[in-house]
């Protein structure tokens, strides 16, 4: 998978904000080679988990949505610090 363009509208902004999230965090974890899954209670069809690491180290799992016209286009959703669970998974594919 290819995620070559991150949109994160306002209202994603203010949910990432929510949990002390930045845009700039949320762009570091694709740009620093996430862990990407498929969203186990996906709303929109093709939804993601990006889970990875912020260039601070903090790991976090950011929702992805994928855009109807672009195939390498990602919609951020929503975001929140990885579970221990996610981040165990995200330390093994390693």
């Amino acid at each position: 998978m290819l995620i070559l363009h991150l949109v994160i509208n306002a209202l994603a902004r203010r949910k990432l904000a929510a949990r002390q999230i930045t845009s700039a965090e949320a762009e570091q974890i694709v740009a620093n080679g996430p862990l990407v899954v498929p969203n186990p209670a996906a709303r929109v069809p093709g939804s993601l988990f990006a889970i990875g690491p912020t260039d601070a180290a903090r790991i976090l799992t950011i929702v992805l949505q994928p855009d109807e016209a672009s195939a390498t286009t990602w919609h951020v959703m929503t975001g929140w610090d990885a579970s221990p669970r996610q981040v165990r998974a995200f330390q093994s594919r390693r």
